[in-house]
């Protein structure tokens, strides 16, 4: 398995990239968090995605920022970005 490491920072300037479920609704303002954790459901389900998803515990959930941003791109076009 590959070594995951987990920088935090707490500020709000948007360098951290790794976050929490609430983390990632003040970034995105109008996501509700029923859809949110339906998405991370797909993103788990998703070997593509899954690695952006990290459950510590049954509470703690740690979401990739880039790695959530990516599954949007996908979810709106269907298709990988190529970088």
């Amino acid at each position: 398995m590959e070594n995951t490491s987990v920088p935090y920072s707490g500020d709000s300037a948007g360098k951290a990239e790794w976050g929490t479920k609430q983390a990632l609704l003040k970034r995105y303002e109008g996501l509700n968090i029923y859809t949110l954790n339906r998405w991370l459901s797909e993103m788990r389900n998703d070997a593509t995605f899954r690695q952006g998803v990290i459950n510590p515990t049954h509470k703690i959930v740690l979401i990739n920022f880039a790695t959530f941003q990516e599954f949007l791109f996908w979810k709106q076009h269907h298709y990988i970005r190529s970088v």
